[in-house]
């Protein structure tokens, strides 16, 4: 499969990657606003200047089933975050910021090595506030050869006008629709206006790529998956996120809900998210689902060691092991 961004001319992929880091200057990649000029080494919410900082580029095979495949994704782990989820898995590079400051050459590099390695596609994983470099990098990559598709794996804090200038250019949308609720976003992850702003910005992926769709292989080729967590005590408000998600863009929209939920980092001092979730509040989840309708449903199980916490400490792949697939239930339950 190739990505979508072969069909734009070489220069015009250029143009577009100048266009979107023009935005840097006064900040507006996301909907922090922080109008900061990044270009100039100031930073805002993300405590990110205009360059790149990567944490890891590693074949991954902890996506879903149309995504890893026998070969996996190649995982861009970019340093940082545009929220600060108390209980994120990710706090080590999210929060922490580790990582190491590379050129847009160097990441175009790791997409090359990726590609040359067999991966299905090229995810970038928590791109919302560096969209500009990574479409700069990809420029580059497609320059010296790249061709895989794009998965842009989000928390869907994301600003429509950056959405926009990546129509063309993301093949997959992956977002994690978090809340329902602006309150609970901003005790949990420290941000303002969450439902809105990630509502317009699945609006937005829709009318870009349509419902995911497969290859015969049962491979995606290309649409939006929305992915959400199920949190202790309903604080994710699921029911009101998937009846967005089938009445205001389509039942035919895969849904992803992970059970993987585990109290790290801040979450361990502060109830109710010190506790993991319990097998009858996924089953709720999962019951949700199947009355709106929902055509394809991939779950997890209830199980802690299925899903591994990675070390983003250690220099090779901070995964310590190949997660099993979700599972779907488009055929009806499979728990």
């Amino acid at each position: 499969m190739q990505g979508r961004y072969i069909n734009l001319n070489p220069n015009f992929l250029e143009e577009r990657a100048e266009a979107l880091y023009e935005i840097y200057k006064s900040c507006k990649v996301c909907p922090h606003h922080c109008e900061v000029d990044r270009t100039d080494g100031q930073f805002g919410f993300c405590q990110q200047t205009d360059r790149l900082t990567v944490s890891s580029c590693v074949q991954h095979f902890g996506e879903e089933i149309p995504f890893t495949g026998s070969r996996g994704v190649g995982n861009i782990f970019v340093t940082s975050c545009n929220m600060r989820c108390d209980y994120c898995q990710n706090f080590e590079i999210s929060q922490n910021r580790l990582g190491t400051e590379q050129s847009y050459e160097t990441v175009a590099e790791a997409m090359l090595d990726l590609q040359g390695n067999g991966v299905h596609f090229i995810g970038w994983v928590s791109p919302s506030h560096v969209v500009p470099g990574l479409v700069k990098s990809l420029a580059y990559a497609r320059r010296k050869g790249l061709t895989l598709p794009i998965i842009y794996n989000t928390n869907a804090f994301d600003s429509v006008a950056t959405l926009k200038l990546l129509d063309g250019i993301v093949d997959v949308y992956l977002p994690d629709l978090k809340y329902s609720k602006d309150d609970v976003a901003r005790e949990y992850s420290h941000i303002k206006n969450y439902v809105d702003h990630s509502r317009d910005a699945l609006l937005e992926m829709y009318r870009q790529v349509g419902p995911l769709r497969l290859n015969e292989d049962k491979m995606a080729e290309g649409g939006l998956l929305v992915r959400h967590l199920v949190l202790p005590e309903g604080l994710a408000g699921t029911w009101e996120t998937l009846c967005f998600i089938a009445l205001e863009l389509s039942p035919k929209v895969p849904i992803s809900l992970m059970s993987q939920y585990r109290p790290v980092h801040k979450a361990l001092d502060k109830f109710p998210i010190s506790r993991m979730i319990t097998s009858e509040e996924y089953a709720q989840a999962l019951r949700f689902a199947e009355d709106l309708g929902f055509e394809t449903i991939y779950c997890q199980e209830m199980n802690d060691a299925l899903h591994n916490l990675p070390d983003f400490g250690k220099d090779e792949n901070p995964f310590p092991m190949k997660r099993p697939h979700n599972e779907s239930m488009a055929d009806g339950p499979g728990l």
